[in-house]
């Protein structure tokens, strides 16, 4: 493979889709650059139902309706749409794993230990981790052992958080025995933006202290002290901190306890706390879209599930910033809801100028609150800059990858 033209692919397998992207990477002025080929999604993978490949390339947008019976099959049929030629190229995969437990802080090439690791953390994201390790095998049987498959691990950003932040207080024999304890997630779009809040602010990643908001139908937050993380609203699963789309967050332990004391099953308790809460059982939808415009026609359920919301970013708010000692050199938002709500940050910051936190609602609302690019929103001379920083984790996972693999 000739420095410059790199091809990676980038994967994240679900239980029913594949998302891709193809990338190739190129030196300017002496640095990697990535050009995205093409991105997409198969979903339905074994379903049956309403099966599709959604196509995205130069020449614009088509939706391919094929038959996935299986991730094999989507996976063969995402690749007779890459450009011709490319397949060829291809020198490496990344592939997004949602938890490597404590065994993994960065990218990793697969092999069969860390296989096996991935296997054994599935225990902790069973909705996760065996449907990343299906895209792995799959893809490790399409492109043969000549192209490295690099994990990619959501938990791997969190694993500089210290003790008296991850451990929770229930017997340590828990966490000896069967690694109970807080990981965080979104750790891929927090070391993007992390790089990129960086660049905007034309500072040192290691000098930076943030307050990072991933907001969208998965939400969490992170405190960032000095380029690493030191606490993250996430636990052992993705199911606790911030109200979600169908998530609920935060809950007092003894709630599953008592509702399994009304009759419900554990099944039932898991799926009532992960996909029928959040957003959607407070008022009946999941898109922030409709919950925002029921706020601002005060209908009582949408007004109260969006303070709901918002009292609770701004309690992990408050959090962090004591976590960092008061010294918080940006709040940044990311994520669907992050990048695209002027309301969300503008009820968030609400009132703290004291605390050097003020939205130039201005700037906060321009493009209708919607931004594709880094975007500063604070008031000139703010003593803590508030912005919005688009994610890409695919765009992620594709430089962790060249990184471990010094593709250049």
């Amino acid at each position: 493979m000739s420095a410059g033209k790199a091809m990676q692919l980038v994967l994240n397998a679900g239980s029913s889709s594949i998302k891709y992207a193809l990338y190739q990477t190129s030196v300017v002025a002496g640095r990697p650059s990535w050009t995205r080929l093409v991105q997409g999604l198969a979903e339905g993978i074994g379903t049956g139902d309403q099966c599709r490949i959604k196509h995205v390339s130069g020449e614009g947008k088509v939706v391919h309706q094929v038959h996935l019976p299986s991730h094999d099959v989507a996976l063969k049929s995402v690749i007779d749409l890459l450009p011709k030629g490319c397949c060829d190229e291809i020198n490496s995969v990344g592939h997004r794993v949602a938890h490597g437990g404590e065994g993994f802080s960065q990218a990793t090439v697969v092999d069969v230990r860390v296989r096996k690791a991935i296997q054994e953390a599935a225990v902790l994201a069973p909705l996760h981790n065996p449907f990343n390790l299906l895209g792995i095998d799959v893809a490790a049987q399409l492109f043969g052992a000549e192209c490295p498959q690099v994990a990619v691990f959501d938990t791997a950003f969190h694993q500089t958080i210290p003790p008296e932040a991850y451990m929770y207080a229930i017997p340590r024999e828990l966490y000896e025995k069967h690694a109970i304890r807080r990981y965080g997630f979104h750790g891929t779009s927090y070391l993007y933006v992390l790089g990129e809040t960086a660049k905007a602010m034309h500072r040192q990643v290691e000098d930076l202290n943030l307050i990072v908001c991933h907001i969208g139908n998965g939400a969490s937050m992170v405190a960032i002290k000095n380029g690493q993380s030191v606490d993250t609203t996430m636990g052992l699963t993705p199911l606790e901190g911030l109200v979600m789309g169908t998530r609920c967050g935060d809950l007092d332990p003894a709630v599953p306890l008592h509702l399994q004391s009304l009759g419900y099953s554990p099944q039932e308790v898991n799926d009532l706390l992960n996909k029928q809460s959040g957003l959607l059982g407070m008022c009946g939808t999941m898109d922030d879209r409709d919950v925002e415009n029921r706020y601002f026609e005060q209908e009582p359920r949408g007004t109260l599930a969006k303070k709901v919301q918002v009292h609770r970013m701004r309690k992990y708010l408050g959090a962090y910033i004591v976590a960092l000692g008061g010294k918080v050199d940006a709040v940044v938002f990311t994520g669907g809801l992050g990048e695209n709500s002027w309301l969300l940050r503008s009820l968030v910051c609400e009132g703290l100028e004291e605390l050097g936190l003020q939205v130039d609602e201005t700037r906060n609302r321009a493009n209708e609150g919607r931004f594709s690019k880094n975007t500063e929103v604070h008031v000139d001379g703010g003593k803590t800059q508030i912005l919005v920083i688009p994610t890409d984790e695919e765009l992620s996972i594709a430089q962790q990858t060249h990184a471990l693999l010094n593709l250049s």
